[in-house]
């Protein structure tokens, strides 16, 4: 599985830490026990996620388990890292209250800053040494210390936006690894549920990953030419204040439905200027699941769409592991923003590999069970991920693909997201992989049967 909406993110994240470096130098599906699961002793012959036995291992006492955080929450975008954090102590809470998992408690033991990813290296081998983690979680802009997690052989978690984690078969993630440059059929999709005819694509000039999404998109258009790229410019300068040639070239050339590989405040930069020139095109807005930036933007961006990584909120009826998630964030007072839902899904993702390793669990079981899974979905909130070959570049290996392009689509509508090209109770439109032509997709779920 895998989506366009990802490549992006990661294209874009990939060009903030180019400049801001530039700067510095210069100066299964049942997934072995879901959310709604309880850790209490199991019939015979199952696992007894209660039973508490002496494991030797780093962050492992007889009462805890103990994780570091490592984030951005220092960075130019305001873009909310920390709060991975937020969304995986919603998830420790829930696990324990019901008692924990195997006689321990799941606790955050630390939580690092790795200041717009620069620091990246430099801070996971001061936690190798320092903080006796069990498992590494990350949401950082640079993922540069990936070798040394896989070196130490410790179980990793990360928000995926990071072109680092390919190859890394100790590193998990809400997504598999990303295809850079890929042509897919969800953008086009999207044009052609729009009514578009005339493509606009931006992109920043300063880093390869972004002209790669930019070439995926055009090569996307081409292979499934739903509408046409009629404007091009992967010359952008970063954090650009004027795009108004770019708007008057796309106004003139009667574009009407605009794909961007850059920040969102270049988003909005060109919303205004698209505003100002009268440009009635409809934008994808890149790191769009923002609830609070989009009501406060709702005139600029009114009909834009959006394409979350998870299960929109705004997906109705809601699906048991939204709802049980939103319930525990509001428990613990913290708001349901993007990377924080990443670190519930990736707190649960953790907690399988844990159940998988049973109760003589290590690091190694844990990377070992979590590679077994061809499925892993949490409960449906994602798209299933297939870890015993996810892992690999898809770019080069074109079985990490996977058999689909599964996406959710809401759009904006007087500040508030609304879903929109779905079914009742079916919440991913679906696409063959690698199909010869666009057809109309598989409506799905991935929910368990059964589940309430």
């Amino acid at each position: 599985m895998r989506t366009r909406a990802l490549l992006r993110t990661a294209a874009i994240s990939t060009v903030l830490v180019l400049v801001m470096a530039a700067c510095g130098n210069s100066g299964d599906d049942d997934d072995a026990g879901g959310s709604s699961d309880k850790t209490t002793a199991t019939t015979s012959g199952e696992t007894d996620f209660t039973k508490n036995v002496p494991v030797q291992a780093p962050g492992v006492t007889d009462n805890e388990i103990n994780v570091v955080v490592i984030s951005s929450k220092t960075n130019p975008l305001n873009g909310k890292y920390a709060e991975l954090a937020d969304g995986m102590n919603a998830y420790f809470d829930m696990i324990n209250a019901d008692g924990g998992i195997y006689g321990r408690q799941l606790k955050i033991s630390k939580e690092r800053d790795d200041v717009i990813g620069l620091q990246n290296t430099e801070q996971v081998q001061a936690s190798l040494a320092e903080d006796n983690a069990f498992a590494t979680f990350i949401a950082t802009l640079q993922f540069t210390g990936a070798d040394a997690l896989e070196a130490a052989g410790q179980p990793t978690f990360i928000w995926n936006i990071n072109p680092e984690m390919p190859g890394h078969d100790n590193v998990f993630a809400n997504s598999p690894a990303i295809c850079f440059g890929c042509a897919g059929q969800i953008v086009p999709y999207v044009a052609q549920q729009l009514g578009a005819s005339k493509v606009g694509v931006l992109a920043y000039g300063i880093a390869n990953q972004s002209k790669l999404c930019a070439q995926g998109i055009k090569d996307s258009f081409a292979k499934y030419p739903t509408a046409e790229v009629a404007f091009y410019d992967d010359t952008i300068g970063y954090a650009e204040p004027n795009l108004s040639a770019q708007v008057a070239q796309m106004k003139e050339k009667g574009v009407d439905f605009v794909e961007t590989c850059m920040d969102i405040n270049e988003v909005i930069v060109l919303a205004k200027e698209m505003q100002k020139q009268g440009l009635q095109a409809v934008q994808q807005l890149p790191n769009g699941y923002d609830l609070e930036l989009i009501a406060n933007n709702a005139d600029l961006l009114e009909g834009s769409i959006v394409i979350p990584q998870f299960v929109a909120f705004e997906q109705e009826p809601q699906i048991p592991e939204v709802k049980t998630y939103l319930a525990q964030m509001k428990k613990i007072g913290k708001d349901p923003v993007e990377v924080a839902t990443t670190g519930w899904i990736l707190a649960h993702q953790f907690v399988t590999g844990l159940k998988l390793a049973g109760p003589e669990f290590s690091q190694q079981k844990v990377i070992d069970g979590l590679n077994t899974l061809t499925d892993y979905s949490d409960n449906g909130f994602i798209a299933p991920i297939d870890w015993t070959k996810q892992h690999n570049d898809p770019a080069t290996d074109p079985s990490a693909r996977g058999t689909e392009e599964c996406a959710n689509f809401t759009q904006v509508k007087d500040g508030k997201l609304v879903v929109v090209w779905n079914e009742p109770d079916k919440q991913w439109a679906c696409f063959p992989e690698g199909a010869a032509t666009l057809g109309k997709p598989t409506y799905k779920t991935f929910v368990p049967e059964g589940s309430n």
